[in-house]
């Protein structure tokens, strides 16, 4: 371990029956998140406690030199596998960006290191990189340790971190090794210059021994006051019923012999006479070894010169019981320590790996399964599936409407904007602004269309026209017709008035709908192609030309259909012409009567409720009650309103214009969206499949090798398939090995 002072450290100790289910469970926590039910050992405590070193040579795995200036700035957690095979060791990153993020990123870091010399470069190398986010990774992977030294040196770069939650993960496979796994944790900080990181340091802790399957190791020097320590408070937060903290006493040389009190103090606690700071699994005390004797000494010495130090110094060789004091002493009591956690953890893990398990298949089901060997036959398939869905897609057969829906508000309101292009016709002298257009029925009918009465439309109102405009109009359109001849040209000026608008309502409308055909494309092929990168390139290309001969296809035919709208202008629609005809001119006589007519002065919610038909009916009748059989609605005005003798033809004019309008209105109202919906939307998908397919070129000879070139998958889906079907291969594992106990 490249560091001299390390924080906090963990180690989990198992016996073998237990080792391959806690091992695994915690290889899958690391990239799957399992929770934390996993049981472990943490052990925490201040920075300046040598608890690292302790974890390092109890482990007996690599020999790291501990030179000065360097501390732990990130967790690093190290787990040892028993392997049949030679001795190796991978490095690797865990990258948390987030404190919410839920799944940390996993990221290879070393290459296979088959020397435990150089375990210790690479440990250096991956701190630099989790610190130093800002800079490729790459850049660390050649770097000496002054280099890696001057790279991490914040005052230098200000990017780089002096802390972070990203963890450097050593995984060692060992063949003489023993199955164990530790973290190292920064140590907790009392002062520092920037005073966030003392926080971010104690959370760090405070996330590791929260959980209730976690021991909690706190380890305190052997001169440090009991009252003191930041570790002690952290842990009884955490543990306040104090059946999960150990104490174990570090640095028991430190004791001088005028610390008298002091080891009256440690003596009374191991010999049970002091209550006040008795845990229930209660305290150890262990020796490192110095820096001499790690360089010298095989373990089995060092174990010697601890168990001889502790034989012949006081207070520790007056205690009753010398079984709570050494490195090996400790180990073993931690192994049946650790078994009893994992009994009780057992249906907790169980009941993790299952959720866990159930996620990772439904997340697993939702990726593409693997290929068949024929590239042709898929590709094709590919291709006509695509080509399926975007025709559910036009015809609304699928679940997702939202486009058919789209398509619908478009003509909605293209139709909202060819009603307001409707002339209006004021059959007065003049044009009073204060009033409103004349409309048959007082009431709006929007509602009763089924469209949105506050949807967004381009409105094209037309300059009101009074009978002396249209007046106006007729005269400058006569030329040698005979007398009482309304000139046609007449009608062809006023209809060309209403109609001008027309064609940028249609383009606009036919714009919008092909703009929601590229996004509905785009789309649905970027998710059914995008797992292949080089079949998505080629079929964008396609659809691209496809789209762009469908829309200019249409836009043509629209265009010719309105058009046609303002040339030769006639109805086969004789019937509902002449029905408007009557109506209108119906209408517009109801306004010429001066102060005695039946629509003269604002009208009452009653009369609002009666159509203009109604009423002039109501007035007919009333009039032949009283003898006049002979009386008409046209005959009722022309008596008893402005004489229509002299407007009779600008009446006419306005109510066949006005009638006219009303014919077109509907007719191409429906005509444009059938003819969008036909050369637009229908003709893209029909020749869709033919296009696509025609564009692989099959007949060539190379075409079955092309097809598997474009077949070649998007790494990352690879990756993410291997990840989950390892993740359930191991889920599926923990779940038998946890079933298999009987739990």
């Amino acid at each position: 371990m490249p560091m001299k002072r390390m924080g906090t450290w963990l180690r989990y100790v198992y016996t073998p029956l237990m080792v391959t289910l806690v091992l695994t469970a915690m290889h899958v926590q690391r990239s799957e998140w399992l929770g934390s039910e996993v049981p472990r050992i943490v052990v925490i405590g201040a920075q300046s406690s040598e608890r690292a070193d302790h974890a390092w040579s109890v482990a007996g795995l690599i020999n790291v030199p501990r030179d000065s200036g360097t501390c732990t700035r990130c967790p690093m957690e190290c787990t040892v596998f028993v392997s049949e095979s030679t001795w190796s060791c991978i490095v690797s990153l865990r990258m948390v960006h987030d404190a919410r993020q839920r799944t940390p990123l996993i990221i290879p870091f070393s290459p296979p290191i088959v020397s435990a010399d150089e375990v210790e470069i690479w440990i250096r190398r991956a701190q630099a990189a989790v610190l130093c986010p800002h800079l490729p990774r790459e850049t660390f992977l050649t770097k000496g340790r002054e280099d890696l030294k001057a790279l991490t040196d914040h005052s230098r770069d200000p990017n780089v971190l002096l802390f972070t939650r990203s963890v450097v993960v050593i995984d060692i496979y060992d063949p003489r090794g023993a199955d164990l796994s530790f973290v190292d944790l920064p140590g907790l900080i009392e002062n520092h210059e920037d005073e966030s990181l003392i926080p971010l340091v104690e959370q760090m802790v405070r996330s590791y021994i929260k959980p209730d399957s976690t021991l909690i190791l706190v380890t305190v020097p052997a001169a440090e006051d009991l009252e003191n320590p930041k570790a002690l408070k952290l842990a009884r937060q955490a543990d306040p019923d104090k059946r999960r903290t150990i104490g174990v006493v570090t640095k028991p040389d430190g004791l001088t012999p005028g610390d008298t009190g002091k080891r009256k103090m440690w003596r009374d606690i191991f010999d049970g006479e002091v209550s006040k700071y008795q845990l229930q699994k209660g305290y150890y005390c262990v020796r490192l070894p110095s820096d001499e004797e790690r360089r010298h000494a095989s373990r089995t010495k060092t174990e010697q010169i601890e168990r001889a130090f502790f034989d012949g110094t006081a207070p520790w060789k007056d205690l009753k019981s010398n079984h709570r004091l050494g490195i090996p002493n400790l180990v073993h009591d931690l192994s049946g320590l650790l078994m009893e956690i994992i009994e009780r953890a057992l249906p907790r893990m169980r009941e993790a790996a299952a959720e866990r398990l159930s996620q990772c298949r439904q997340e697993l089901a939702s990726i593409p399964s693997n290929l068949g060997a024929d590239a042709i036959a898929e590709v094709i398939e590919i291709i006509s599936s695509f080509c399926g869905k975007m025709k559910d897609v036009v015809y609304g057969q699928g679940e997702d409407k939202s486009f058919v829906h789209e398509c619908r508000r478009q003509f909605g309101m293209f139709e909202r904007s060819i009603r307001s292009t409707a002339p209006d016709f004021r059959p007065t002298l003049s044009v009073d602004l204060s009033q409103g257009p004349i409309e048959l029925d007082p009431a709006d009918d929007v509602d009763k269309l089924g469209i949105d009465p506050h949807a967004e439309y381009t409105a094209y109102p037309q300059k009101p026209l009074s009978l002396s405009d249209v007046e106006r109009v007729i005269q400058e359109s006569t030329g040698w017709e005979l007398p009482y001849n309304i000139p046609y040209e007449a009608k062809v000026r006023l209809i060309r008035g209403f109609m001008k608008d027309w064609p940028e309502a249609g383009m606009q409308c036919h714009n919008n709908v092909a703009d929601a055909l590229h996004r509905e494309v785009q789309v649905t092929a970027k998710d059914h192609f995008g797992r292949f990168p080089p079949l998505q390139r080629l079929i964008d290309s396609v659809l691209r030309t496809v789209l762009d001969e469908c829309v200019e296809g249409s836009r043509i035919i629209v265009v010719n259909a309105l058009d046609g709208e303002n040339t030769l202008y006639g109805t086969q629609n004789r019937q509902y012409l002449q029905r408007m005809r009557d109506r209108w001119l119906a209408r517009y006589q109801s306004h010429m009567s001066a102060g005695r007519s039946l629509y003269s002065g604002p009208l009452s919610a009653r009369d609002k409720q009666e159509s203009a038909e109604e009423r002039e009916n109501a007035a007919v009748a009333a009039l032949r009650s009283l003898g006049l059989q002979d009386v008409t609605v046209h005959e009722l005005y022309r008596r008893w309103g402005l004489p229509l003798e002299r407007f009779e033809d600008e009446v006419t004019v306005m109510a066949e214009v006005r009638s006219y309008f009303d014919v077109t209105h509907k007719r191409v109202s429906d005509s444009i969206p059938q003819a969008v919906k036909l050369n637009l939307l229908i003709r893209f998908v029909d020749v869709l499949q033919a296009r696509l397919i025609g564009a692989l070129t099959l007949s060539s000879a190379d075409s079955a090798q092309r097809m598997r070139d474009l077949l070649a998958e998007d790494p990352e889906i690879t990756r993410a398939r291997a990840k989950l079907q390892d993740s359930v291969m191991r889920l599926e594992r923990i779940k038998r090995e946890v079933d298999a106990f009987g739990v």
